[in-house]
């Protein structure tokens, strides 16, 4: 019972955390690859819940990309931290048999890029860049249902142009691009073994970043964990991520062409449950190494992040 209450909770964050991928515009996606692993498929029981956490990407690219109306040549690095909070309610009556949930994201972070930078017609040029800011905030919509050991999740999340953002060689943390990412995730229990398995499909429409008249591509992600509950309260595995771009990016700041990038990424994960004063306490943690990436940054990961119910 313990192990079922712990993955209701998990669902809270399961696919609102921070984002360890990038593509399209600038080779960042808008939807946070990652953010989905145990319990991905379960919405929580009514009640109000509180997650907070924190993630670190590092990682190049192999080829140019495009960032706020100048290009970053082969070879850039970028360096980048941030936290988040989430709350999510669900509401104390069900929706076609299910549990509808709805949730708000508020992310901030500090990013530190070194790039070759190209800005026609001048030379390219080595510069640096680094700041704090405020990320995209993120709204999601989400129903799910549970039959036995099986739990799935439908949801729609949209993303708002609110973070940080400059035309330029800048320390960009939003995007300056609306999106809307839809999808569908499940978990499922072997209860003799204990053994979890979990997966998340979606795609993600992304619309124009309108400073730089830059349109990118709509994204394909799918992420998966398997687990297994080694001891009470403790899910120990394997977590991982494939993106594609589905189709090319297009506007006349798109200068180099579709750019249509894919990666994917696999890691170590666990969770661990238990109870503060009779307060169920979900944390979490996961690391991520990119690999086969084509037109986006390739690096590591690392999330964290913990919940508790109201």
């Amino acid at each position: 019972m313990r192990t079922q209450s712990a993955f209701a909770v998990i669902a809270v964050f399961a696919l609102s955390g921070v984002s360890s991928a990038r593509a399209d515009e600038a080779g960042f996606s808008s939807y946070g690859l990652g953010g989905s692993a145990f319990g991905a498929g379960v919405t929580p029981p009514p009640g109000t819940y509180l997650t907070v956490g924190s993630g670190f990407y590092s990682g190049k690219i192999g080829r140019a990309v495009t960032l706020g109306n100048v290009t970053l040549n082969a070879g850039a690095r970028v360096d980048f931290f941030q936290a988040f909070i989430n709350g999510l309610y669900v509401p104390d009556r069900k929706i076609l048999g299910g549990n509808f949930g709805l949730a708000v994201t508020v992310p901030a972070g500090h990013i530190s890029m070194r790039a070759n930078v190209s800005a026609p017609p001048l030379p390219p040029v080595e510069r640096e860049t680094a700041g704090w800011g405020l990320g995209d905030i993120t709204t999601r919509a989400q129903l799910g249902w549970q039959s036995g050991d099986f739990a799935h999740t439908a949801y729609v999340q949209v993303v708002a142009p609110s973070g940080r953002y400059e035309v330029g060689f800048k320390p960009d943390i939003g995007l300056n691009r609306p999106g809307i990412d839809t999808g569908w995730s499940f978990t499922w229990t072997e209860k003799t073994s204990k053994l979890q398995f979990n997966g998340t499909v979606g795609v993600t429409f992304n619309f124009e970043n309108t400073a730089t008249d830059y349109q990118s591509g709509t994204d394909f992600h799918f992420e998966w964990a398997i687990g297994r509950e080694v001891c009470t309260g403790l899910v120990i595995g394997v977590a991982g991520y494939d993106y594609r771009q589905l189709t090319g990016d297009s506007g006349t700041g798109a200068v180099l062409g579709p750019f249509e990038g894919s990666v994917d990424a696999i890691g170590p994960a666990l969770t661990y449950t238990t109870l503060v004063d009779k307060t169920p306490v979900i944390l979490s943690a996961r690391f991520y190494q990119e690999f086969n990436a084509d037109k986006r940054w390739e690096g590591s990961s690392t999330m964290i992040s913990g919940t508790v119910k109201f």
